[in-house]
């Protein structure tokens, strides 16, 4: 499972003609990549969904302007989204939905979402 150190509502976009609110995740693990995590409104009443997920393979001194012409962000498919043999945790989905509750939990950012959702 992804840890979340810190995480940071960056900015709202618009994915796939939804919109969706761009949050920042730091994972603090050495190995592990910072999160670009796409979160828009659910369709079942008062939730949240995560619609994509990439990692930053970015270095601020290079990219400073968040340059995503290279491949320094690469999405996270749902199947590859925590360990598939945890028995608790047998698809991505579920670990998503983990991931999903820990980040509304974090800080501000179920604030900053219903603010700007």
């Amino acid at each position: 499972m992804f840890n979340i150190q810190k995480a940071e509502f960056r900015r709202m976009s618009e994915l796939e003609g939804r919109r969706c609110a761009e949050i920042e995740v730091t994972s603090g693990k050495p190995g592990e990549q910072n999160l670009l995590v796409y979160v828009a409104k659910s369709p079942q009443e008062n939730d949240y969904e995560i619609v994509h997920m990439y990692q930053m393979d970015t270095d601020p001194e290079l990219d400073w302007y968040n340059n995503n012409l290279h491949n320094a962000y690469e999405e996270i498919a749902e199947e590859e989204f925590g360990p598939g043999t945890a028995e608790t945790f047998q698809n991505g989905k579920a670990w998503q939905e983990l991931f999903k509750e820990k980040l509304l939990a974090y800080g501000n950012i179920a604030e900053k979402l219903s603010e700007n959702l």
